[in-house]
């Protein structure tokens, strides 16, 4: 299966044109009440947006910063289409809960897995990452305006965690790099979206160090067109699209 048909993808090739042409977002599908498949699409673009394109490895922590912050998206174009796209009627709040839930602690599946009909929101402010009790009353009362969320049908019920667009990517058998090291500027152009960010990351180890600045790279899909330009964060090793502050506000404590 092409990483673009997988349904957790369908949505991701449409991301990109958005990101790259902001005529496109008329394109881009809104998230909208549907069947399982609708769900995996809606939330699963959301998910690659944040893990693969910003490179947050605990989106929880970076979504707290940002809720903290006002929802800022000034030289994030990532944050910028997220908050037109998932911000419209609030339904990014599904999937901040669902981020700062507390962890798994296995099976039977705990009350706290669905938060909608589970414990209470003043509970929930004690055991979730998100300690803000009048934010989850708010969440709580408005829970059921859209039926396909990332809480039906378990603890993890898309799967969201384990399809981040990372997983599974494989190096392309031929990509053509080009590089200009005074400018420190480069182009790559992958076979696919289940390549992409393995080539960079193959790139990454054989680029010329350039001191204490950073690569630029502009990335090209054959199917897809544009990607983005893309550095790699000399902190965490990941490469990510925008400023390097809002990549390390998701970034794993070390």
């Amino acid at each position: 299966m092409r990483a673009e048909d997988d349904p957790w993808m369908r949505h991701v090739p449409a991301l990109f044109r958005a990101l790259a042409d902001r005529d496109q977002r008329d394109a881009m599908p809104r998230p909208v009440t549907g069947d399982f498949h609708t769900a995996l699409a809606t939330w699963g673009a959301l998910h690659f947006a944040f893990c693969s394109l910003l490179g947050w490895s605990d989106v929880g922590k970076g979504l707290i910063w940002w809720y903290r912050e006002g929802k800022p998206v000034d030289g994030s174009p990532v944050l910028d289409i997220i908050k037109a796209i998932w911000g419209e009627r609030d339904l990014i709040n599904y999937y901040a809960a669902w981020a700062w839930k507390p962890a798994d602690q296995g099976w039977p599946v705990p009350q706290w897995a669905d938060p909608m009909h589970g414990p209470s929101p003043t509970e929930l402010a004690k055991t979730s990452r998100w300690p803000d009790v009048e934010w989850w009353r708010a969440f709580v009362r408005r829970g059921l305006d859209h039926h396909h969320d990332p809480f039906y049908g378990g603890t993890d019920p898309l799967h969201l965690s384990i399809h981040t667009g990372r997983e599974d990517q494989a190096p392309s058998a031929a990509p053509l790099v080009q590089l200009d090291p005074k400018n420190r500027r480069g182009v790559l152009i992958t076979e696919g979206l289940g390549h992409w960010l393995a080539d960079l990351d193959v790139m990454g180890q054989a680029l010329p160090p350039v001191g204490d600045r950073s690569w630029r790279i502009e990335v090209f899909d054959r199917r897809v067109g544009w990607l983005g330009e893309f550095r790699q964060s000399r902190i965490t090793g990941r490469w990510f699209l925008g400023k390097h502050s809002v990549h390390m506000a998701g970034a794993s404590p070390t």
